[in-house]
Parts: C-alpha cells; structure tokens; sequence
C-alpha cells in the first residue's frame, strides 16, 4: 500500500486530527514535534481528504512511500534515465554488430569458398550477430552442402567478432604433379566400383582387397609387356567393415558451459530482473552501475553465461536405441555425400555400472582410392 508521511503545522493541531479522525481517516503513525506541529504517517489515498479540509492548517508532505515513492523518483530523473535507457539501446546495439569475420586456415581457395558459404546464411561484417542456436543451424549446413570438401567446421564468436575454423576433407583423388601414382587399397575391402581415367585396372569388381593392394596400375602392358607408364588417375568404391563398442548412460545429470556468454543490461528489484530477455539456464555475475542506498532498486550490468542441463533416466531398451542412434550417427560423420552404410549388426549388449554396452557391426560402402607414388617416378619421365 502506497503511504505518505506529511507534516501538519497550525493552532490547535490536536483539534484538527480530532476532525480528521471523525471522517474515519487513518492515522498509521503520529509523531507530536511541538504543539504546533506533528508529523504523521497516512494512506496516500487519504491525502486528498486532508487537502479538502485543511484550512488554516499547512499540510507539507515530507517522504513518498512504496509507489509513489518510486514515481517521484523518476519524475525527478527523468532526463537522466532516459538518456541512461537510450544509451543502454544504443550500447546493446552496438556490442551486437559483427565488425570482423576471422577464418583461420591458410588455404585461400579454401578460404574463399567458406566466404562464399558465410555471405549465403548472412553471416557478414556490420551484421547483427546470430545467436548460438543460429550458428549451429548453419554450421550442420555448410557441411551439409560441402560435406565433400569439409570434414570440420567452427564458428564462435567472440565479443564484435566471428571465429572461423575448419579442417578440410582430406581426398586424394586430385593429385596435379608430374609424379607418377598407383592407386591402391587404403583399407582392406570388397570392390563393389572401380572407375579408371587413367593407367591400369588391375582389381576387378567383388575382388577383395588388403591395405596397400594396387587397384589401378600406372604401368599399361600389352601380354605382359610394359608398353606405357601413366599416372594413375581414378576412383574406388568397396564393401568396408567397422567394429564399434559405445557405451551409453542410463542416468545422467550435467550442467555444461555451452561457450555462449551475454553481458546485458536490466534493472534489479529485490530479487528480481526487470528488462531484456537472457539464457533460460545460466551462472550470473552482476556488476552494479546505479544503486539505490534506501530501495532494494539497482541499474545493473548484467554477465551471464550459458549452461545446457542434460539430465536423463532412460529404460533399457530406450538406452540401446540411444546407443544404436550415435554410434550411426559417429559412423555417418566419416562418410562423403556418395558414401553409405549398407548393413548394421548389433553383436552383444549388456548392463554395466548403469550404462548398456554394446558392440556394432557396420557394413559400409565407401573410397578405399589412395594415391600412393612410385619411388623415383621423377626419373620415369
């Protein structure tokens, strides 16, 4: 409730609190200074009874409570507050700009294309910066749409400024030198397609092959004669296997930092924060610019960091889904966009410690081509 304390001066004071008494108002607290004068305390509400009826009495009032309190507060500054909320707009605008892009790598065909990528999804100098979820959404795109020249992407910024960084595919299908190559098995397989642009098939298709096997031959022979020798040029596809053991939690709680941070500006009252949205989950450091002395009120300049909650129980089953689900998703990271899982054999699970272990059989279909020189090929030519 909104309360008033107010000073009544004049002849026969106590006479005049009578009159008010008899009007049902309601004193909240009485303080006699003098016989002229006594300081009392009164429901704001009430105060425009004591002005219709006050005379020859003079009713002054000393000190705003609750509310009103507040009110007068910024009636007094509000030049002030106004140029304070402008600048808060203008400084949270401005520390929202992106006034640098920082892609780290060397490579500058690389570079250009990443640029190229950026520009698409809007991510360019003097833009508004993208929150953490937009950036991810992003990122899984690009590599989506560069999945054959990328094999890792980053972007993170920090403070006016994005972080690039990224690792390459490494594909060894484009060698441009005067060296002479056979290509060969990178891992033992099943061909299942051999295309040769270039040199010798030495391999046919469901031949099965052992790492460092040679596939396509840079020497061309006409009955067992060497007639030519060419740099081995194509590509090889085969029936690949890989054994994975993944163990997945049935219970777990962690409270995870996710690298974004906001430093933002509100209002504090009690214990509570008036002004723009933050993180749902977060570790806060306030940093106070204006406090009032006499309220529970303060301008603050506000830190927060952003914390993931990944707290789950899971059942059994739900669990080797669970588990099933990434170890698929860990194969399929490795993969190019041609490449594919054919068949997927669970070979054992079970319980341990709270978690399910469990032991995968994939049957992939993928490049086993590797360039592999010819020691003193130079000398060939």
């Amino acid at each position: 409730m909104n309360t008033l304390i107010i000073s009544i001066k004049g002849k026969n004071v106590e006479n005049y609190i009578y009159r008010m008494h008899m009007k049902k108002v309601n004193f909240l607290n009485i303080k006699y200074v003098n016989r002229f004068e006594v300081i009392a305390t009164i429901y704001a509400k009430d105060y425009i009874v004591f002005m219709d009826n006050k005379g020859i009495y003079e009713i002054t009032i000393i000190k705003y409570r609750g509310i009103n309190f507040i009110k007068q507060i910024i009636k007094k500054n509000k030049y002030l507050l106004l140029s304070v909320f402008v600048g808060i707009i203008l400084l949270l605008f401005l520390t929202n700009l992106i006034y640098d892009i920082d892609i780290i790598y060397s490579g500058n065909e690389m570079k250009e294309l990443l640029n190229y990528e950026l520009k698409k999804h809007g991510i360019v100098k003097y833009s508004l910066a993208k929150n953490f979820d937009d950036l991810e959404r992003i990122k899984n795109q690009i590599l989506m749409d560069q999945k054959d020249k990328l094999e890792w992407l980053m972007i993170e910024r920090v403070g006016t400024k994005y972080i690039v960084k990224l690792e390459p595919r490494k594909i060894n299908n484009n060698i441009d030198d005067d060296k002479i190559y056979n290509i060969v098995a990178k891992k033992d397989g099943t061909i299942k397609k051999i295309e040769a642009f270039s040199g010798e098939i030495v391999k046919n298709v469901n031949d099965y092959v052992k790492k460092g096997d040679i596939i396509i031959s840079s020497e061309i022979k006409l009955y067992d004669n060497i007639k030519s020798t060419v740099s081995a040029k194509g590509s090889v596809y085969a029936e690949t296997w890989y054994k994975i053991n993944i163990e997945y939690p049935l219970n777990y709680y962690e409270e995870k930092e996710t690298g974004r941070v906001k430093t933002i500006y509100n209002i504090k009252f009690l214990s509570k924060y008036l002004g723009f949205g933050s993180f749902k989950n977060k570790k806060i450091e306030d940093n106070y610019l204006i406090k009032s002395e006499i309220l529970p009120i303060a301008l603050n300049k506000q830190t927060q960091k952003e914390i993931e909650i990944i707290s789950y129980t899971l059942g059994y089953r739900e669990a080797l889904n669970k588990a099933l689900e990434y170890a698929k998703e860990k194969i399929k990271s490795k993969l190019s966009k041609e490449e594919y899982i054919i068949d997927e054999k669970s070979l054992k699970y079970e319980m341990k410690d709270s978690k399910i272990v469990v032991d995968i059989f994939y049957t992939v279909y993928e490049s086993i081509a590797e360039y592999k020189e010819i020691e003193g090929s130079n000398d060939i030519q």
